[in-house]
């Protein structure tokens, strides 16, 4: 008996329609991969923003556990290589240090200065005797330096009664070496820390250092796309 095959349709893609899927597929990864890479990266910044913040308070709270708060603290006035000695001798025994570089130039490597967000460079913190210097276990590099005048009670870049600023550079020197990609500060209070306070990404353009602080809030980077 012969089959009948007259209902029987055999379907499939030729090698040319194969070859065109493929070749859209490859622009659209092609197209959408950078931003995915960005995204990842951008992700990774936040969340180590967000430990350092965590691990730095983390630590100035167990020191005024056993210390008291820090304008209780013995921190001379003003912005000093014998008060950043001291305002980090309080703070870094709650911290898990791989190096400790004092207030001594080459452990940062910064040869001229940070990057600023807006442009043009910043400050050597690097060869800044004013700033204590340590490189964490996670090899993150953290420095900080005491108030400008008067301990606990100087007014720093619109914040009162500051008792120190202290910075990280998440990725340990490596680049940009920028203020708001790769390097945050915070302000260090009395009881803690505090960063500069920001409403939306406007704020980078009066002040990149608020850039911590925005991270903290928003939970992105989104400044970055608006200056």
């Amino acid at each position: 008996m012969e089959r009948n095959n007259k209902y029987l349709h055999y379907n499939g893609f030729t090698l040319a329609e194969v070859l065109i899927t493929l070749g859209i597929i490859g622009v659209v990864a092609a197209m959408t991969m950078p931003t995915l890479v960005e995204k990842h990266k951008e992700q990774v910044t936040v969340a180590k923003v967000k430990k350092f913040y965590s691990v730095v308070n983390q630590a100035i709270l167990l020191a005024i556990n056993d210390n008291g708060y820090l304008d209780e603290w013995d921190v001379p006035d003003g912005m000093t290589k014998n008060s950043a000695e001291k305002l980090m001798g309080y703070i870094k025994p709650y911290l898990s240090i791989s190096k400790d570089c004092g207030t001594a130039s080459g452990c940062l490597g910064y040869t001229d200065g940070v990057n600023n967000l807006i442009g043009g460079k910043g400050n050597n913190y690097d060869t800044d005797t004013a700033y204590y210097k340590i490189i964490l276990n996670d090899g993150s590099y953290i420095w900080l330096r005491s108030s400008i005048s008067s301990y606990c009670k100087s007014t720093d870049v619109g914040i009162e009664d500051t008792c120190g600023l202290i910075f990280t550079d998440i990725n340990g020197g490596n680049p940009p070496n920028t203020v708001g990609k790769d390097i945050f500060n915070f302000y260090i209070i009395k009881n803690g820390l505090k960063g500069l306070p920001v409403s939306d990404w406007s704020d980078m353009a009066h002040n990149p250092n608020a850039t911590g602080s925005y991270i903290l809030t928003f939970g992105n980077m989104d400044y970055l796309n608006e200056l």
